[in-house]
């Protein structure tokens, strides 16, 4: 009926090692993905604040409506902090805005808790720049 016992027995155990060598293989996969995946969110790096980028209160000051970006970055030396990597922490403590303007977020570094905001139009003109105490709010700029 299965013909010669040892040709039977040679593919039984040629099964069995194709079996085995399959699922240690899978395992071995499997941990392999657990040790490089690992886990996502320690990968994930949080948004920077706006402690990160700051201006004084002088230069708050001179900055002046219609001012170009260019001229602005030149003054303040850097670029500011973009809406879309600043934590939403600070982004609420400020009204909402258009589609078409862009802002950037700052710490004013004389001041004690002090975040600001300049934004530019589409033409990359100053439009707005505002300040606000993040100490009064339940976080702070130091959180």
């Amino acid at each position: 009926m299965f013909g010669d016992p040892l040709v039977y027995r040679r593919r039984q155990r040629r099964r069995a090692i194709i079996a085995w060598s399959t699922a240690v293989a899978f395992v071995g996969l499997i941990v392999l993905a657990v040790i490089f995946g690992g886990n996502e969110q320690r990968r994930l790096i949080p948004p920077p604040s706006p402690r990160e980028y700051s201006m004084t209160t002088s230069q708050f000051d001179q900055l002046r409506y219609g001012d170009g970006r260019e001229a602005v970055d030149h003054q303040l030396q850097e670029p500011g902090l973009p809406e879309y990597l600043t934590k939403g922490q600070y982004v609420a403590l400020f009204p909402p805005h258009t589609d078409e303007v862009t802002c950037t977020f700052w710490e004013i570094s004389d001041e004690l808790e002090e975040v600001a905001r300049i934004c530019f139009d589409s033409g990359d003109r100053l439009i707005e720049k505002l300040r606000r105490d993040a100490a009064e709010s339940e976080f702070g700029v130091s959180v």
